[in-house]
């Protein structure tokens, strides 16, 4: 690419994990497949008596 710019397309995957516990776990197998976390959100859901509930949004990377 002109400008210095990337020139390696990229893969992106957005998982939602609904339990912290489950986070590890979905890491350590998206690494095994070749991908890397890119972000991590964990953003509540709503307010009032579901605003306890927390999902988590893990965008993972990877090299075409």
């Amino acid at each position: 690419m002109e400008n210095g710019g990337d020139s390696e397309l990229k893969n992106y995957e957005c998982v939602e994990v609904k339990h912290h516990k489950d986070v590890g776990k979905t890491v350590e197998e998206y690494e095994r497949n070749g991908w890397h976390v890119h972000t991590y959100q964990t953003p509540g859901m709503g307010a009032g008596p579901m605003s306890y509930i927390v999902s988590h949004h893990l965008l993972f990377e990877r090299n075409k």
